[in-house]
């Protein structure tokens, strides 16, 4: 049996993918030969430091030592609920980033104070920038006609972040490559500020509006009137009726939608309704109907009506979307968000 010396750098490097952050930081002490295998850009393509109670130290360390052109993805968790008050980012260390990782396109934030932290510091190569229970200055995104300090932004999204309001939303507008929006439990978005903003984000190709505290009928309403070619929507349906669901009838490009209801009751949206409504759309493939409250006499009658769609049917989620669904169907699917 060969031992570790004998493999080959390449076949070490594989198998140092599958070790821990941490274990493969110790790695690097074995040997000169280790240490350079740990410095391998392919070793640090994805980093996701959430598990991990990291300071600015140790994230300054990675940048300078192991960190590069080769990274594409980080995630990590701030101090704002746990720990030291005092922000784990900087200005100084995101505009480090930018300059040592020039091709980084997706940055999750988790957690962590960016009040003091100017948007036009985010390195200008993301693509995807996901924010999840951050806190953010009124006006984080900047407004205006100007153009955006990220130009190649595509999918954003916003988890839990209570400062997101009206004026923010219609700060996006800046973002001309954006093509997917998520928000979910920003309870400051308003009706008025979704028909604000809807017109100028037609570019969109995924939305998702879930635990927004709007009116379902209202929601949908301006989604069908201003973004004809959305390919994907998950939406609370908190109110929702059948007239509100036929607002959506234009929309022959949608190939997936997710309705998220509140408990049932009595005037709840019927599953016959929601066939009628399902058979106006060529393009459906994927339905996903959670907390609608539907029986199994509804699950016979949404399989047998769409037998070229996969229907998935299940409880409500805990936190937003894609916990295990129970599927109509031979497949099974998990929603979650995804870069093309």
């Amino acid at each position: 049996m060969a031992t570790a010396s004998q493999l080959p750098d390449w076949l070490l490097v594989e198998i140092l993918s599958f070790v821990s952050l941490r274990d493969r930081l110790r790695s690097a002490r074995v040997c000169k030969r280790w240490r350079r295998l740990i410095q391998d850009k392919t070793l640090w393509k994805r980093l996701d430091l959430r598990p991990y109670r990291v300071g600015p130290k140790v994230l300054w360390q990675l940048l300078r030592q192991y960190l590069g052109s080769g990274l594409r993805t980080l995630k990590v968790r701030g101090r704002l609920l746990s720990g030291p008050r005092a922000p784990l980012l900087t200005p100084a260390l995101l505009q480090e980033l930018g300059k040592r990782c020039p091709n980084v396109a997706c940055l999750s934030l988790l957690e962590e104070d960016l009040r003091k932290i100017p948007f036009s510091c985010l390195p200008r190569s993301l693509r995807c920038l996901e924010l999840q229970s951050c806190e953010l200055p009124q006006t984080w995104f900047p407004p205006g006609n100007g153009p955006s300090s990220l130009p190649h932004l595509e999918h954003l999204v916003l988890d839990r972040i209570p400062a997101f309001s009206d004026l923010q939303l219609r700060a996006l507008l800046r973002q001309g490559a954006l093509c997917s929006l998520v928000l979910r439990v920003t309870y400051r978005v308003t009706q008025q500020g979704l028909r604000d903003a809807l017109p100028g984000l037609s570019n969109l190709r995924q939305l998702e509006l879930c635990g927004c505290f709007l009116p379902a009928d209202g929601a949908l309403q301006a989604i069908g009137g201003f973004l004809p070619r959305l390919q994907e929507l998950r939406v609370t349906v908190v109110g929702l009726t059948a007239r509100g669901l036929a607002s959506l009838v234009d929309m022959q490009a949608l190939e997936i939608l997710g309705l998220l209801g509140p408990l049932p009751t009595p005037d709840r949206l019927s599953a016959k309704d929601i066939l009628t409504f399902c058979l106006r759309l060529p393009k459906l493939r994927i339905l996903s109907l959670q907390g609608m409250g539907l029986g199994s006499a509804d699950e016979a009658l949404l399989r047998e009506g769409l037998a070229h769609c996969m229907v998935i049917v299940g409880e409500p989620p805990l936190e937003g979307w894609g916990l295990e669904s129970k599927l109509i169907g031979p497949h099974t699917f998990r929603p979650e968000f995804r870069i093309h």
